[in-house]
């Protein structure tokens, strides 16, 4: 007997999806909501799908998915969002104690309770992924069933007194490992041990996917990028730090403000570009940049007052203006709502540093440095460090982080710019000269001037920063 053939067989799960929602009766702005893409995208898919089975209506579709469905006993695999998907399966307790499975329980809870309040990721509920509790896991079979990318697995493992805790996030396309880490801790902390393997998973994989969610932008010609994937490419060509990266992003970027205009996440992306652009770029009305950057986040933070991000962007780009206060108080809500965001830890601990307060400085750069020990812009962490020892009088060990900041990122003038002063402070005058002839040799249009991008509240002591790099040899 042959088997049947069915005209909806050619759709993708995706183009499935719209077609049998909009046959029964859902209107484009819904299905738009539900599966978090734009209403433009629906009336594409749409356009895709009459060709595909032939028809020109909606009476017509509900007629072929009725005929098709007659035929159909299989199970419908979900089609996946628009967003980075993870399912958040149940730790597993290789310990051999039962009283252990309270702990690897509540670590998977809290990683999908705070996976779950990021506007970027889209997150299977606790009561689905516990259905796979003490069952041996086929990757493929389940994040074809909860319709996901990414599955995120580990175990807990208890030796006397110590736990160690492994996680692993893997591709469900490729089955491939995109990052995995191993934690040790004593059990009598075991509440802070979960606090702080919660928040560092947390933050990584929020980079991870970020960096692995879309392919790079010249690879895809596709015209009917959704709103979220243009913002995506945003942020992974933020992460490349270069000018030509940040000037494709802003055409991305502004594409996607044309799709939707009332986009936080694209609000807040496009402040982030014009921030970086201003503070790192060789540009002239840097503080104009800035303020479009403000304004940007500002908006971001009027349209979406839950996001993290946006009052993330809106802190940086406050102090890149002087506005400290309005800085600090940004980031302390950024971290507010959510106490596992890396980057709001990081520039609230840089913020801190420019505000003279130094020892809380310190332990909120070591916060967001433990969070996420690979992320991309992790050289900001440092010369934030570096900044907090510089204003504390410690030379030798600003100048130590200053250097690991010029290590990781060449480009970035404020690590220079930090090791030349401390050099000078610590009474190294020939080493800080050679360090200005190397900052030039890579930026050799930097000049003192450069200092104001990241202004001290401290006048006298940015007067002094500024002296020690003119004594040094660096131009302006």
């Amino acid at each position: 007997m042959e088997k049947p053939v069915f005209r909806s067989e050619g759709l993708s799960p995706r183009e499935q999806e719209i077609a049998t929602a909009y046959a029964n009766g859902e209107s484009y702005q819904k299905i738009a909501e539900r599966l978090c893409i734009a209403p433009s995208t629906v009336r594409t898919h749409l356009t895709t799908i009459y060709r595909k089975l032939g028809v020109s209506s909606k009476l017509e579709l509900h007629k072929v998915l009725d005929a098709d469905s007659l035929g159909d006993s299989g199970p419908v695999s979900p089609a996946r969002p628009d967003k980075p998907s993870i399912a958040v399966l149940p730790f597993e307790n290789m310990s051999g104690e039962p009283d252990q499975e309270y702990f690897a329980d509540g670590i998977t809870e809290d990683i999908i309770t705070a996976l779950s309040r990021s506007p970027w990721l889209f997150i299977i509920a606790r009561n689905t992924t516990f259905t796979y509790k003490g069952e041996s896991v086929d990757v493929k079979r389940v994040v074809q069933e909860l319709g996901v990318r990414y599955l995120l697995e580990g175990s807990v493992r208890r030796a006397g007194n110590r736990i160690r805790v492994t996680a692993q996030l893997i591709d469900g396309t490729t089955g491939g490992h995109v990052w995995s880490e191993r934690y040790d801790g004593q059990l009598a902390d075991v509440f802070d041990l979960q606090d702080e393997i919660t928040r560092n998973v947390v933050a990584s994989i929020q980079t991870q996917v970020q960096l692995t969610a879309t392919e790079p932008m010249v690879r895809s010609k596709r015209r009917d990028l959704t709103v979220w994937e243009l913002t995506m490419r945003g942020w992974q060509l933020l992460y490349e730090f270069s000018q030509e990266s940040f000037d494709t992003a802003k055409l991305v970027l502004e594409k996607a403000l044309e799709h939707d205009p009332k986009s936080a996440e694209a609000h807040l992306v496009l402040a982030l570009i014009y921030y970086h652009t201003a503070l790192m770029g060789d540009v002239e009305n840097d503080q104009a940049k800035m303020i479009k950057a403000r304004d940007l986040a500002y908006r971001a933070t009027r349209l979406d007052h839950q996001n993290e991000y946006a009052h993330w962007a809106l802190g940086i780009s406050s102090w890149g203006l002087g506005k400290l206060d309005d800085s600090i108080a940004a980031l302390e809500r950024a971290v507010e709502l959510n106490p596992n965001c890396s980057l709001a830890y990081g520039s609230l601990g840089t913020a801190l540093s420019l505000a003279g307060r130094v020892d809380e400085a310190i332990v909120n750069q070591e916060i967001a440095m433990r969070s996420n020990p690979r992320d991309p812009s992790i050289f900001f962490r440092f010369t934030g460090i570096s900044l907090a020892h510089y204003l504390a009088g410690r030379y030798d060990i600003a100048a130590e982080w200053a250097a690991k900041s010029v290590q990781r990122m060449p480009s970035w003038f404020y690590g220079h710019f930090l090791l030349i002063a401390s050099l000078m402070k610590a009474e190294r005058p020939e080493v800080a000269k050679a360090a200005v002839d190397s900052c030039l040799q890579i930026l050799p249009n930097t000049t003192v001037a450069y200092l104001d991008r990241y202004p001290l509240k401290d006048a006298a002591e940015m007067e002094c920063f500024r002296a020690l790099l003119r004594d040094a040899g660096l131009p302006g």
